[in-house]
Protein backbone atom coordinates (compact mmCIF):
# COMPACT_ATOMS: atom_id res chain seq x y z
CA UNK A 1 0.00 0.00 0.00
CA UNK A 2 2.87 2.38 1.27
CA UNK A 3 4.29 1.47 -2.47
CA UNK A 4 1.81 2.43 -4.82
CA UNK A 5 0.72 5.31 -2.47
CA UNK A 6 4.34 6.99 -3.29
CA UNK A 7 4.62 5.96 -7.49
CA UNK A 8 1.49 7.53 -7.40
CA UNK A 9 3.17 10.62 -5.80
CA UNK A 10 6.04 10.78 -7.73
CA UNK A 11 3.47 10.63 -11.11
CA UNK A 12 1.89 13.98 -9.81
CA UNK A 13 4.61 15.20 -8.31
CA UNK A 14 5.94 17.98 -11.21
CA UNK A 15 2.09 19.65 -10.63
CA UNK A 16 2.60 19.69 -6.38
CA UNK A 17 6.03 21.09 -6.92
CA UNK A 18 4.41 24.15 -8.88
CA UNK A 19 1.45 24.41 -6.91
CA UNK A 20 3.44 25.07 -3.89
CA UNK A 21 5.69 27.59 -5.45
CA UNK A 22 3.81 31.17 -6.04
CA UNK A 23 4.03 32.10 -9.65
CA UNK A 24 2.34 35.60 -8.81
CA UNK A 25 4.10 38.44 -7.13
CA UNK A 26 2.78 39.60 -4.11
CA UNK A 27 1.21 43.16 -4.16
CA UNK A 28 2.39 45.86 -2.77
CA UNK A 29 0.69 47.37 0.43
CA UNK A 30 -0.88 50.83 -0.85
CA UNK A 31 0.89 53.90 0.49
CA UNK A 32 -0.91 55.66 3.24
CA UNK A 33 1.47 59.05 3.32
CA UNK A 34 2.56 58.27 6.71
CA UNK A 35 4.73 60.66 8.90
CA UNK A 36 8.11 60.48 7.58
CA UNK A 37 10.09 60.31 11.02
CA UNK A 38 9.23 57.25 12.15
CA UNK A 39 8.96 55.34 9.19
CA UNK A 40 12.62 56.49 9.17
CA UNK A 41 13.16 55.18 12.41
CA UNK A 42 11.70 51.56 11.96
CA UNK A 43 13.87 51.37 8.71
CA UNK A 44 16.70 52.05 10.75
CA UNK A 45 15.84 49.79 13.58
CA UNK A 46 15.20 47.27 10.69
CA UNK A 47 19.07 47.48 9.39
CA UNK A 48 20.51 47.40 12.79
CA UNK A 49 18.72 44.51 13.93
CA UNK A 50 19.69 42.66 10.69
CA UNK A 51 23.03 43.72 10.68
CA UNK A 52 23.45 42.47 14.36
CA UNK A 53 21.68 39.45 13.57
CA UNK A 54 18.93 39.61 16.20
CA UNK A 55 15.68 39.33 14.74
CA UNK A 56 13.46 37.38 16.73
CA UNK A 57 11.82 34.28 14.73
CA UNK A 58 8.96 33.88 16.73
CA UNK A 59 7.05 36.00 14.73
CA UNK A 60 6.89 36.99 10.93
CA UNK A 61 7.00 40.68 9.88
CA UNK A 62 4.21 41.87 8.33
CA UNK A 63 5.52 43.69 4.94
CA UNK A 64 4.84 47.34 4.63
CA UNK A 65 3.35 47.11 8.18
CA UNK A 66 6.72 47.35 10.66
CA UNK A 67 4.71 48.23 13.65
CA UNK A 68 3.16 44.49 13.30
CA UNK A 69 3.64 40.79 13.40
CA UNK A 70 1.71 37.81 12.66
CA UNK A 71 1.75 33.76 14.02
CA UNK A 72 0.12 31.02 12.22
CA UNK A 73 -3.04 31.46 14.04
CA UNK A 74 -3.54 34.76 13.73
CA UNK A 75 -3.02 34.60 9.87
CA UNK A 76 -5.37 31.50 10.04
CA UNK A 77 -7.83 34.32 11.77
CA UNK A 78 -8.20 36.82 9.30
CA UNK A 79 -10.51 34.41 7.27
CA UNK A 80 -12.99 34.71 10.01
CA UNK A 81 -13.19 38.44 10.99
CA UNK A 82 -16.62 39.71 10.25
CA UNK A 83 -16.79 42.95 11.58
CA UNK A 84 -14.31 46.41 12.50
CA UNK A 85 -14.57 45.50 16.28
CA UNK A 86 -13.23 41.99 15.11
CA UNK A 87 -10.44 43.42 13.01
CA UNK A 88 -9.47 45.82 15.93
CA UNK A 89 -9.15 43.15 18.43
CA UNK A 90 -7.25 41.25 15.05
CA UNK A 91 -4.86 43.97 14.68
CA UNK A 92 -4.12 44.60 18.25
CA UNK A 93 -3.24 41.29 18.38
CA UNK A 94 -0.57 42.06 16.02
CA UNK A 95 0.48 45.43 17.68
CA UNK A 96 0.78 43.30 21.33
CA UNK A 97 3.26 40.71 19.08
CA UNK A 98 5.57 43.14 17.40
CA UNK A 99 6.33 45.31 20.61
CA UNK A 100 7.00 41.74 22.31
CA UNK A 101 9.50 40.90 19.49
CA UNK A 102 11.12 44.20 19.11
CA UNK A 103 11.55 44.32 22.59
CA UNK A 104 13.81 41.23 22.75
CA UNK A 105 15.33 42.59 19.62
CA UNK A 106 16.27 45.63 21.49
CA UNK A 107 17.05 43.76 24.58
CA UNK A 108 20.16 41.91 22.07
CA UNK A 109 21.65 44.20 20.13
CA UNK A 110 25.05 44.76 21.16
CA UNK A 111 26.10 48.16 22.35
CA UNK A 112 27.28 49.14 19.18
CA UNK A 113 24.13 49.14 17.48
CA UNK A 114 22.26 50.49 20.04
CA UNK A 115 24.73 53.52 20.12
CA UNK A 116 24.21 54.61 16.55
CA UNK A 117 20.20 54.64 16.93
CA UNK A 118 19.60 56.25 20.63
CA UNK A 119 21.65 56.76 23.54
CA UNK A 120 20.62 54.40 25.77
CA UNK A 121 18.16 51.10 25.51
CA UNK A 122 14.93 52.43 27.39
CA UNK A 123 14.81 55.44 25.23
CA UNK A 124 14.97 53.64 22.01
CA UNK A 125 11.96 51.57 23.58
CA UNK A 126 10.09 54.18 24.49
CA UNK A 127 10.87 55.32 20.97
CA UNK A 128 9.92 52.23 19.21
CA UNK A 129 6.61 52.43 20.86
CA UNK A 130 5.85 55.80 20.46
CA UNK A 131 6.12 55.17 16.38
CA UNK A 132 4.01 51.84 16.66
CA UNK A 133 1.27 54.08 18.16
CA UNK A 134 1.50 56.59 15.57
CA UNK A 135 1.82 55.14 12.79
CA UNK A 136 -0.75 52.74 13.51
CA UNK A 137 -2.93 55.48 14.75
CA UNK A 138 -2.38 56.99 11.12
CA UNK A 139 -2.70 53.84 9.07
CA UNK A 140 -6.02 53.03 10.49
CA UNK A 141 -7.95 56.03 9.43
CA UNK A 142 -7.32 55.07 5.72
CA UNK A 143 -10.10 53.82 4.08
CA UNK A 144 -8.05 51.12 2.51
CA UNK A 145 -6.65 49.98 5.53
CA UNK A 146 -7.67 46.59 6.63
CA UNK A 147 -7.85 45.79 2.91
CA UNK A 148 -4.20 46.51 2.39
CA UNK A 149 -3.12 44.68 5.59
CA UNK A 150 -5.48 41.47 5.23
CA UNK A 151 -2.97 39.86 2.36
CA UNK A 152 0.21 40.95 4.09
CA UNK A 153 -0.22 38.88 7.03
CA UNK A 154 0.68 36.03 6.21
CA UNK A 155 3.73 33.41 7.73
CA UNK A 156 5.94 31.46 5.16
CA UNK A 157 6.28 27.61 5.70
CA UNK A 158 9.34 26.11 6.72
CA UNK A 159 10.31 23.97 3.74
CA UNK A 160 12.09 25.34 1.40
CA UNK A 161 11.28 24.98 -2.30
CA UNK A 162 14.93 25.42 -3.24
CA UNK A 163 16.55 22.39 -1.14
CA UNK A 164 13.26 20.17 -2.20
CA UNK A 165 14.41 21.41 -5.91
CA UNK A 166 17.92 20.80 -5.55
CA UNK A 167 17.81 17.46 -3.41
CA UNK A 168 15.62 15.78 -6.02
CA UNK A 169 12.64 14.92 -3.49
CA UNK A 170 10.54 13.22 -6.09
CA UNK A 171 13.63 10.90 -6.31
CA UNK A 172 14.38 10.59 -2.39
CA UNK A 173 10.49 10.58 -0.81
CA UNK A 174 9.69 6.99 -1.24
CA UNK A 175 12.97 5.86 0.48
CA UNK A 176 12.22 8.38 3.13
CA UNK A 177 9.58 7.50 3.89
CA UNK A 178 10.35 4.13 4.40
CA UNK A 179 13.01 5.18 7.31
CA UNK A 180 10.22 7.36 8.31
CA UNK A 181 7.43 4.24 8.79
CA UNK A 182 10.22 2.27 10.28
CA UNK A 183 11.03 4.58 12.80
CA UNK A 184 7.08 5.60 13.14
CA UNK A 185 7.10 1.50 13.96
CA UNK A 186 10.01 2.01 16.85
CA UNK A 187 7.96 4.50 18.38
CA UNK A 188 4.85 2.32 18.24
CA UNK A 189 6.46 -0.58 19.63
CA UNK A 190 7.90 1.10 22.19
CA UNK A 191 4.56 2.41 23.47
CA UNK A 192 2.78 -1.58 23.40
CA UNK A 193 5.72 -2.37 25.91
CA UNK A 194 4.11 -3.08 29.35
CA UNK A 195 5.07 -0.67 31.95
CA UNK A 196 6.62 -2.46 34.18
CA UNK A 197 9.04 -4.24 31.78
CA UNK A 198 9.83 -1.06 29.77
CA UNK A 199 14.28 -0.96 30.18
CA UNK A 200 15.79 1.51 32.22
CA UNK A 201 19.34 2.39 31.76
CA UNK A 202 20.09 4.41 34.69
CA UNK A 203 17.55 5.50 37.48
CA UNK A 204 14.07 7.20 36.86
CA UNK A 205 14.26 10.47 38.48
CA UNK A 206 10.97 12.32 38.96
CA UNK A 207 10.81 15.86 38.37
CA UNK A 208 7.19 17.69 40.11
CA UNK A 209 6.08 21.38 39.27
CA UNK A 210 7.88 23.41 42.67
CA UNK A 211 4.47 25.44 42.76
CA UNK A 212 0.71 23.73 42.10
CA UNK A 213 -2.31 25.04 43.69
CA UNK A 214 -5.60 23.01 43.61
CA UNK A 215 -7.94 24.75 40.84
CA UNK A 216 -11.29 23.38 40.72
CA UNK A 217 -12.77 22.64 37.76
CA UNK A 218 -15.29 25.45 38.21
CA UNK A 219 -12.72 27.86 37.95
CA UNK A 220 -10.50 26.54 35.22
CA UNK A 221 -14.12 27.37 33.26
CA UNK A 222 -14.07 30.96 34.87
CA UNK A 223 -10.82 31.52 33.91
CA UNK A 224 -11.39 30.24 30.56
CA UNK A 225 -14.60 32.51 30.04
CA UNK A 226 -12.62 35.20 31.41
CA UNK A 227 -10.27 35.37 29.37
CA UNK A 228 -12.58 34.98 25.64
CA UNK A 229 -14.18 38.52 26.93
CA UNK A 230 -12.93 40.28 23.72
CA UNK A 231 -14.68 40.80 20.65
CA UNK A 232 -13.06 37.73 18.72
CA UNK A 233 -14.18 35.36 22.04
CA UNK A 234 -10.92 33.78 21.89
CA UNK A 235 -8.89 33.12 25.05
CA UNK A 236 -6.51 35.77 25.70
CA UNK A 237 -5.08 35.21 29.81
CA UNK A 238 -3.42 38.08 31.83
CA UNK A 239 -0.61 37.33 33.47
CA UNK A 240 -2.21 35.94 36.88
CA UNK A 241 -4.60 33.65 34.68
CA UNK A 242 -1.32 32.15 32.75
CA UNK A 243 0.42 31.72 35.77
CA UNK A 244 -2.32 29.96 37.43
CA UNK A 245 -3.21 27.41 34.14
CA UNK A 246 0.34 26.46 33.55
CA UNK A 247 1.60 25.64 37.27
CA UNK A 248 -1.70 23.37 37.68
CA UNK A 249 -1.23 21.54 34.25
CA UNK A 250 2.48 21.53 34.96
CA UNK A 251 3.34 17.67 34.21
CA UNK A 252 5.23 15.27 35.87
CA UNK A 253 8.55 14.10 34.48
CA UNK A 254 10.03 10.69 34.45
CA UNK A 255 13.14 10.55 33.17
CA UNK A 256 15.49 7.79 33.40
CA UNK A 257 18.67 9.01 34.65
CA UNK A 258 21.69 7.02 33.08
CA UNK A 259 24.44 10.16 32.51
CA UNK A 260 24.79 13.78 32.80
CA UNK A 261 23.04 14.24 29.73
CA UNK A 262 19.49 12.64 30.92
CA UNK A 263 19.32 15.77 33.75
CA UNK A 264 17.34 18.83 32.06
CA UNK A 265 17.86 22.41 33.70
CA UNK A 266 18.14 25.90 32.78
CA UNK A 267 19.36 27.40 29.98
CA UNK A 268 22.73 29.50 30.69
CA UNK A 269 25.24 31.02 28.33
CA UNK A 270 28.58 29.33 29.48
CA UNK A 271 31.92 30.99 27.56
CA UNK A 272 29.54 31.83 24.65
CA UNK A 273 27.90 28.98 23.90
CA UNK A 274 24.56 27.98 25.42
CA UNK A 275 24.33 24.91 27.97
CA UNK A 276 21.98 23.50 30.54
CA UNK A 277 22.37 23.94 34.26
CA UNK A 278 20.97 20.56 35.71
CA UNK A 279 21.59 21.59 39.02
CA UNK A 280 18.34 24.07 38.20
CA UNK A 281 15.87 22.07 36.91
CA UNK A 282 13.35 24.28 34.62
CA UNK A 283 10.85 24.06 32.36
CA UNK A 284 9.83 26.73 30.08
CA UNK A 285 6.19 27.39 29.00
CA UNK A 286 4.28 29.58 26.75
CA UNK A 287 0.39 29.77 25.45
CA UNK A 288 -0.81 29.09 21.88
CA UNK A 289 -4.01 29.02 20.53
CA UNK A 290 -5.30 26.23 17.81
CA UNK A 291 -8.77 25.22 16.52
CA UNK A 292 -11.43 22.21 17.50
CA UNK A 293 -13.89 21.94 15.04
CA UNK A 294 -13.83 25.37 13.48
CA UNK A 295 -13.38 26.59 17.36
CA UNK A 296 -10.64 29.03 19.01
CA UNK A 297 -8.81 26.61 22.01
CA UNK A 298 -6.73 27.01 24.05
CA UNK A 299 -2.72 25.47 24.32
CA UNK A 300 -0.10 25.20 26.93
CA UNK A 301 3.73 24.08 25.79
CA UNK A 302 5.63 22.63 28.35
CA UNK A 303 9.18 22.86 26.99
CA UNK A 304 12.41 21.10 28.84
CA UNK A 305 16.19 21.37 27.57
CA UNK A 306 19.00 18.57 27.75
CA UNK A 307 22.64 19.44 27.84
CA UNK A 308 22.62 17.12 24.56
CA UNK A 309 21.59 13.97 22.76
CA UNK A 310 24.08 11.34 23.94
CA UNK A 311 24.69 7.38 24.73
CA UNK A 312 23.68 4.57 23.30
CA UNK A 313 19.87 4.98 22.02
CA UNK A 314 19.49 7.40 19.57
CA UNK A 315 20.89 6.85 16.07
CA UNK A 316 24.13 8.39 15.42
CA UNK A 317 23.38 11.43 12.76
CA UNK A 318 20.87 12.93 15.60
CA UNK A 319 23.32 12.88 18.46
CA UNK A 320 24.71 16.29 19.39
CA UNK A 321 24.83 19.67 21.85
CA UNK A 322 21.65 20.07 23.07
CA UNK A 323 18.52 18.10 22.46
CA UNK A 324 14.75 19.14 24.34
CA UNK A 325 11.01 17.94 24.16
CA UNK A 326 7.97 20.04 23.75
CA UNK A 327 4.94 18.75 25.39
CA UNK A 328 1.43 20.47 23.98
CA UNK A 329 -1.29 20.23 26.23
CA UNK A 330 -4.91 21.38 24.15
CA UNK A 331 -8.14 22.39 26.41
CA UNK A 332 -11.39 22.51 25.04
CA UNK A 333 -13.87 25.81 25.85
CA UNK A 334 -15.00 24.39 29.20
CA UNK A 335 -11.18 23.80 30.12
CA UNK A 336 -10.92 20.20 29.52
CA UNK A 337 -7.70 18.89 28.33
CA UNK A 338 -8.93 16.65 25.21
CA UNK A 339 -4.87 16.38 23.63
CA UNK A 340 -1.78 15.94 24.47
CA UNK A 341 0.90 16.01 21.25
CA UNK A 342 4.45 16.00 22.14
CA UNK A 343 7.33 16.52 19.72
CA UNK A 344 11.44 17.18 19.98
CA UNK A 345 12.60 20.48 20.13
CA UNK A 346 13.85 19.61 16.31
CA UNK A 347 10.48 19.12 15.31
CA UNK A 348 11.17 15.38 15.05
CA UNK A 349 9.03 12.59 15.91
CA UNK A 350 5.68 14.18 16.68
CA UNK A 351 2.77 12.14 18.06
CA UNK A 352 -0.50 12.91 19.42
CA UNK A 353 -2.57 11.16 22.53
CA UNK A 354 -5.89 12.35 22.08
CA UNK A 355 -8.99 11.53 24.10
CA UNK A 356 -10.44 8.40 23.04
CA UNK A 357 -14.05 9.32 23.63
CA UNK A 358 -13.75 12.83 21.61
CA UNK A 359 -12.45 11.13 18.42
CA UNK A 360 -14.92 9.81 16.06
CA UNK A 361 -12.60 8.71 13.57
CA UNK A 362 -8.85 9.65 12.19
CA UNK A 363 -8.53 11.44 9.17
CA UNK A 364 -6.74 9.81 5.95
CA UNK A 365 -4.18 12.27 4.20
CA UNK A 366 -3.38 11.52 0.65
CA UNK A 367 0.29 11.35 -0.28
CA UNK A 368 0.98 11.98 3.60
CA UNK A 369 1.53 9.98 6.49
CA UNK A 370 -1.95 9.26 8.70
CA UNK A 371 -1.62 10.81 12.16
CA UNK A 372 0.70 8.88 14.56
CA UNK A 373 -1.11 7.84 17.63
CA UNK A 374 0.65 5.91 20.24
CA UNK A 375 -1.55 5.51 22.56
CA UNK A 376 -4.99 7.37 24.49
CA UNK A 377 -4.87 9.95 26.74
CA UNK A 378 -5.41 8.48 30.74
CA UNK A 379 -7.83 9.19 32.41
CA UNK A 380 -6.70 12.34 34.55
CA UNK A 381 -9.24 13.43 37.11
CA UNK A 382 -8.45 16.63 39.52
CA UNK A 383 -6.77 14.42 41.91
CA UNK A 384 -4.13 13.20 39.46
CA UNK A 385 -0.84 14.43 37.77
CA UNK A 386 -0.27 13.55 34.14
CA UNK A 387 3.20 12.10 33.90
CA UNK A 388 5.76 11.50 31.19
CA UNK A 389 8.10 8.99 31.06
CA UNK A 390 11.21 9.17 29.23
CA UNK A 391 14.17 7.67 28.28
CA UNK A 392 18.11 7.79 28.37
CA UNK A 393 19.93 9.63 25.66
CA UNK A 394 17.95 10.10 23.27
CA UNK A 395 14.67 11.79 25.70
CA UNK A 396 11.99 10.28 23.77
CA UNK A 397 8.36 9.49 25.46
CA UNK A 398 7.75 6.13 26.65
CA UNK A 399 4.47 6.60 28.10
CA UNK A 400 1.91 9.14 29.73
CA UNK A 401 0.18 7.95 32.82
CA UNK A 402 -2.18 9.51 35.25
CA UNK A 403 -0.71 9.22 38.72
CA UNK A 404 -1.54 10.28 41.96
CA UNK A 405 0.56 9.05 44.67
CA UNK A 406 4.29 10.53 43.63
CA UNK A 407 7.14 8.89 45.24
CA UNK A 408 10.48 10.89 46.25
CA UNK A 409 11.02 13.78 43.53
CA UNK A 410 12.85 16.74 42.42
CA UNK A 411 10.92 20.21 42.15
CA UNK A 412 11.18 22.19 38.90
CA UNK A 413 10.80 26.00 38.05
CA UNK A 414 8.70 27.04 35.64
CA UNK A 415 9.68 30.14 33.64
CA UNK A 416 8.97 32.19 30.79
CA UNK A 417 9.75 30.59 27.24
CA UNK A 418 10.45 33.84 26.70
CA UNK A 419 13.28 33.98 28.76
CA UNK A 420 15.15 31.89 26.24
CA UNK A 421 14.80 34.73 23.66
CA UNK A 422 16.92 37.08 25.23
CA UNK A 423 18.86 35.63 27.62
CA UNK A 424 21.59 36.82 29.73
CA UNK A 425 25.27 36.47 29.65
CA UNK A 426 26.94 36.58 32.75
CA UNK A 427 28.37 40.13 31.63
CA UNK A 428 24.84 41.28 31.72
CA UNK A 429 24.30 41.34 27.96
CA UNK A 430 21.70 39.33 26.67
CA UNK A 431 21.24 36.73 23.66
CA UNK A 432 18.42 35.12 22.09
CA UNK A 433 19.46 31.00 22.05
CA UNK A 434 18.30 31.18 18.92
CA UNK A 435 19.39 32.44 15.45
CA UNK A 436 17.34 34.86 13.16
CA UNK A 437 15.84 31.57 11.39
CA UNK A 438 15.09 30.37 14.60
CA UNK A 439 17.72 27.73 14.91
CA UNK A 440 19.01 27.13 18.50
CA UNK A 441 22.44 27.89 17.88
CA UNK A 442 25.23 25.27 17.99
CA UNK A 443 22.89 22.43 17.68
CA UNK A 444 23.54 21.36 13.65
CA UNK A 445 23.23 17.62 13.27
CA UNK A 446 24.88 15.29 11.08
CA UNK A 447 21.07 14.84 9.39
CA UNK A 448 21.07 18.34 7.21
CA UNK A 449 24.16 16.61 5.28
CA UNK A 450 21.88 13.51 4.80
CA UNK A 451 18.05 14.67 4.77
CA UNK A 452 18.02 18.06 3.31
CA UNK A 453 16.33 16.89 0.61
CA UNK A 454 12.95 16.95 1.98
CA UNK A 455 13.46 20.78 2.19
CA UNK A 456 13.82 21.64 5.92
CA UNK A 457 16.56 24.02 6.58
CA UNK A 458 19.32 22.17 9.03
CA UNK A 459 17.09 19.80 9.92
CA UNK A 460 17.71 18.57 13.43
CA UNK A 461 18.93 21.10 14.57
CA UNK A 462 17.04 22.66 17.94
CA UNK A 463 14.18 25.16 16.55
CA UNK A 464 12.23 28.21 17.85
CA UNK A 465 8.65 27.97 19.00
CA UNK A 466 6.68 29.23 15.64
CA UNK A 467 9.38 27.34 13.49
CA UNK A 468 8.82 23.72 13.36
CA UNK A 469 7.96 21.66 10.67
CA UNK A 470 7.07 18.21 11.86
CA UNK A 471 6.94 15.91 8.94
CA UNK A 472 9.33 14.86 6.29
CA UNK A 473 6.19 14.55 3.68
CA UNK A 474 4.59 16.81 2.24
CA UNK A 475 4.48 20.19 4.63
CA UNK A 476 2.87 20.36 8.31
CA UNK A 477 3.73 22.76 11.22
CA UNK A 478 3.44 22.04 14.35
CA UNK A 479 1.65 25.58 14.67
CA UNK A 480 -0.77 24.77 12.32
CA UNK A 481 -4.12 26.17 14.29
CA UNK A 482 -5.72 23.43 12.44
CA UNK A 483 -3.74 20.47 13.16
CA UNK A 484 -6.00 18.84 14.67
CA UNK A 485 -9.43 19.26 12.46
CA UNK A 486 -7.08 18.24 9.53
CA UNK A 487 -6.26 15.00 11.27
CA UNK A 488 -9.13 13.76 13.22
CA UNK A 489 -12.97 14.29 13.13
CA UNK A 490 -14.17 14.97 16.91
CA UNK A 491 -17.41 13.85 18.44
Amino acid sequence: MMIKKYVFFLLIFAFFMTGCASITPRQVPQPFDRPRACEEFFERLDEKVKEAGVRDGSSAPVSGFPYLRTSRFLSALKERLKDDREREEWVGWMLDLNLQAREKEIGNLHEGALSSLFSDREGLLSRMKTCSEELFTHDRTRAHFYSSLEPEAVVKDEYSFLLRTVGLYPLLVLPVSVVAENARRKMRNRFEIDLKDLPIDGTLRVYVPEKRIPLPEKEIAEILEASQRNSLKIPRLDEGQAKRLAEYFAPVFIQDVAAPYDRFGQMVWKNHRAEVNPDKPVVYYYFSNGFLKGEPILQINYVIWYSERAGENPPWIEKGHLDGLTIRLSLDSRGTLFMVDVQNNCGCYHFFIPDKERVDRVLSRPLMFDALILQWLPGVSPDDRLGIRINSGWHQPQRLLALREIPDSVPYELMPYDLLESLPHEDGRKESLFDENGIAKGTERVERFILFSMGIPSIGSMRQRGRHGIELIGRVHFDDPYLFDKNFIFK
